[in-house]
Formats: structure tokens, sequence, C-alpha cells
């Protein structure tokens, strides 16, 4: 499998933005001439890498090409959206062409992946609520995953046993359209593409799209708003978890305690942030 970052030397300036930038020092200056070299061994997936590498020598591993086999092969295909998309694709006019936008590439249901976030968010409150001594790190997001896996190994039993939004949106779709049908996911997070490599069974994800992915996949296929008609999500719809992307979104998706004197938990935000809480949760 081709690593989820590469760097191509021959469009890298060696302004070394990429190294400054790597929130785990996974990018190094080892090879000749001065080029960075990315350890996949060593990274997260964070994808800050790619943002700050102006001329675009930096790039994650594309499933454009899978996708388009995944649309030609004729399988029925869920897709399923991260409810973050909303905010990618403002030059959209109404959500729901954008359904219709998404099912032209040969989508069969296009479902949100906000409804599993309503499930998780309720399974998370179960553990707040159901406490046992042991104190857990959310699992929802694959950066925060790769990130104790790889750097904090001993807390990998304090990541809390619940499936991320996209395998669990992923287990919705087989049970409301069958085991056979595909699911393709389509989000913001680079991470999630070896996420759903390590998915299995029932919660298996077959394609992981980035946004930018599938504004190229809508400029091949040809298609525009201003063709198509409205088009609804599939059911299940979701209800507080389009919240998800807000930074107290998860947790007010199932109206769990914020409240600084009262709640058992600990809300971070960033990838500095995030790197220095698990370090604090380690040490104590």
């Amino acid at each position: 499998m081709e690593p989820l970052i590469n760097l191509d030397p021959g469009k890298c300036i060696r302004c070394y933005a990429c190294v400054r930038s790597c929130p785990v020092k996974a990018i190094r200056l080892h090879t000749a001439g001065g080029y960075p070299e990315v350890n996949n061994d060593r990274c997260i997936g964070c994808g800050e890498c790619v943002l700050v590498c102006h001329p675009g020598a930096i790039q994650y591993r594309s499933s454009i090409d899978d996708a388009k086999a995944l649309f030609a092969s004729g399988e029925k295909i869920a897709a399923v959206l991260s409810p973050s998309i909303s905010s990618e694709f403002d030059d959209v006019s109404d959500h729901r062409k954008f359904v219709t936008m998404i099912k032209a590439l040969g989508v069969s249901y296009v479902n949100e992946e906000s409804f599993a976030v309503d499930l998780v968010a309720y399974r998370y409150l179960s553990l707040l609520n159901d406490f046992k001594g042991r104190y857990y790190i959310t699992s929802i997001d694959p950066v925060v995953v790769n990130y104790v896996e790889k750097y904090h190994p001993n807390l990998v039993s304090n990541l809390a046993p619940v499936d991320t939004p996209m395998l669990a949106m992923a287990k919705v779709v087989r049970s409301v359209y069958g085991k056979d049908v595909k699911v393709m996911y389509i989000g913001p997070e680079i991470a999630s593409k070896n996420e759903a490599l390590r998915s299995e069974a029932d919660a298996r994800v077959d394609v992981v799209l980035t946004f930018e992915e599938l504004r190229q996949l809508f400029i091949d296929y040809n298609i525009d708003e201003s063709n198509l008609e409205f088009s609804d999500f599939d059911g299940p719809l979701s209800y507080k978890g389009s919240l998800y992307p807000l930074r107290n979104g998860f947790a007010q998706a199932a109206d769990m305690d914020e409240n600084l004197l009262t709640s058992s938990m600990v809300i971070v935000e960033g990838k500095k942030n995030m790197i220095d809480a698990i370090k604090e949760f380690d040490e104590k």
C-alpha cells in the first residue's frame, strides 16, 4: 500500500515549512540534497504538512482511481458524508442539490455521518455516567488514535472502546441497505484513509475521499448543480449530530455536562493542545 503522505523532490523548494509544522517531528532532513523525508511510521496523518506546502510537493494518497473503479463496478454504493461538508461546499446553493451531485457520480444512497455521531455520543455519555475507575481518551478522531498508538502505547487501553462515527455509520448503512452495499466515506480527514484499511466486516469502509478529491470527481464527471434537481438525504436522519464539527459539538450532541465545576470530562481543540493533554494524561 502506498504511504499516506508522499513528498515529490521535483516540486520541493526546500523551504522546510513541512519540517517546522509537523507536530510529531515525522519529517526530517535525511536525504541527499537536503530534501525533507517523511517517516510514515511516525506520521499521525494530521495533514498539517500538506496544508503548509505551497509548491504542492507533499501530497496524500489519492483515492480517486479507487472511487472511479467503484462507480464503474455497478455495485450499490452508500456515500457517508461528514457534517463539516456544509462549510467546505458553501458554493453549492442547496444541500439537496449537493446530494443529487453525489448520486450523479453513481452513488445509490447518500447518508449523514451525523446520525452515527448521535449514536456514538450517547455511548460516551453512558461511559461517563457509569464510571468504574478507568479514565478514557476519546477514540472518535483517527489522528488521536494514531498519536496514542505511536507515542503513548501504554495508553492504548485507555482509548474508549467505541467505534468512530465513520465506522459506526458503515454498520448502520449495511443494516439498512444490506451487507453487500459498498461504503464510501467523504470527509476532511486524510487519517480516515488509513483508518478504513483497518475496518472489518460490517464496519468496512471501501473508499475514503477528501473534499478536495470529491471536487475533482465532480470536474472529471462534468457534474454541475445547475443541471440537476433536488434530492434529500437518505434515512436515517440525524438529530444533534450535525453539531459535530463545532468545538463542543460532540458533547452537545448527547447533552453531556460541560459545567466546569461538575463535569467529568475535558475538551481540547487543536493538535498541539491534544498532544499536550495526552502527555499530561500519561504523566498522571
